[in-house]
């Protein structure tokens, strides 16, 4: 099978090294050539350690900058922050043929609203099929041609605004068994996980990263107050689900099914997953945990429930906390609610 990824960041290689592991040919294209050139030293080849076990994998073909080019691929991967979405919607028109499914790994919240919105503004003719997963297969890092996969998650849904055909949900069983087909696409939108586990304890931990200090991101970032808030936010994002007549997935339900995670409570959850243990914290607050999650995930859930006139003190106090300290208005430049949603048209939805 021909696979295109677009990123060659941590989720972009990892996710390549998995694909050209199981034999298929990957085409991987990147914005920029800086982040590739390890790579393109070594011949194409990235060094992987996944999970305890190594080997190397070698990419057909590396290219960057514009147009994006990937040599016509059965489907592509998008592996990019979720801000790029917008970017590249614009940018993917004319250069990248409409019979290929596009899959945003992950569209955080509302991803393939924003890509789709932004491609039509550009050729109102454009059907891609445009697909969002909720989050990312691995939890993983990379650093030259080096990737580490600390975990493999054990089921990643993923939905459409459009109808997904049968055709392509058997292509995604196929390269990646982990990826459950989800018919309801606010479901998968909304039970992000990113939009709580990255920017809040960032935010929350300014201190200690601004004054130079790494720390296990999940394991010591996330105290057992910080834990306890990020679930009365959960709790709340469970209550925007209901008025939308989704189902809501806990983030302790998420990580006892992705994870095995043992214990009763946020905290006790997130100490024993052993994919976190590793994960360190952003090296400074201009990081993707906060430019990309909170405009593309916290705000959107945000502006769900105020579009449906469903409380949520907790995030909104947050955000707007969020705002006021780091200086920009991070909830006008976010994502907004699909104004186009009707429940009496799409109850798929």
């Amino acid at each position: 099978m021909r696979i295109g990824i677009i990123g060659g960041g941590n989720g972009g290689l990892a996710l390549g090294a998995i694909l050209i592991r199981n034999g298929h040919s990957v085409n991987l294209w990147n914005r920029s050539e800086d982040r590739m050139r390890p790579i393109l030293k070594a011949d194409n080849t990235i060094e992987v350690n996944d999970e305890g076990n190594e080997y190397c994998a070698k990419f057909e073909n590396i290219r960057w900058g514009y147009p994006i080019s990937l040599s016509e691929p059965d489907i592509i991967f998008v592996i990019t922050p979720s801000i790029a979405h917008e970017d590249l919607g614009r940018k993917i028109p004319g250069h990248i043929s409409s019979k290929i499914p596009i899959v945003l790994m992950p569209g955080r919240t509302y991803g393939s609203y924003a890509f789709l919105k932004n491609a039509q503004l550009v050729d109102s003719s454009f059907t891609s099929l445009c697909i969002e997963t909720q989050t990312l297969l691995h939890a993983c890092r990379a650093q030259g041609n080096r990737v580490m996969i600390y975990g493999t998650k054990k089921n990643v849904k993923y939905s459409a605004l459009q109808e997904i055909p049968l055709t392509v949900r058997e292509l995604m069983s196929s390269l990646l068994p982990q990826m459950e087909y989800c018919e309801s696409y606010f479901e998968v939108a909304l039970n992000n996980v990113g939009a709580f586990f990255h920017p809040i304890p960032t935010i929350l931990n300014s201190g200690w990263i601004e004054s130079g200090s790494v720390f296990k991101h999940y394991i010591q970032g996330i105290s057992p107050r910080i834990a306890d808030y990020i679930q009365r936010m959960d709790d709340e994002k469970g209550l925007i689900c209901s008025q939308l007549g989704v189902k809501h997935v806990s983030l302790v339900d998420w990580l006892r099914t992705e994870y095995a995670a043992v214990g009763n409570s946020l905290y006790d959850c997130l100490q024993s997953v052993k994919a976190y243990q590793e994960i360190t914290s952003a090296p400074s607050l201009d990081h993707r945990y906060v430019y990309d999650d909170l405009p593309t995930g916290l705000v959107p859930i945000y502006k769900t429930a105020l579009a449906l006139n469903v409380k949520a003190p907790t995030i909104e106090a947050f955000l707007k906390f969020a705002c006021s300290f780091l200086g920009k208005d991070y909830i006008a430049a976010g994502r907004d609610f699909p104004k186009e949603y009707d429940k009496r048209k799409f109850p798929r939805y």
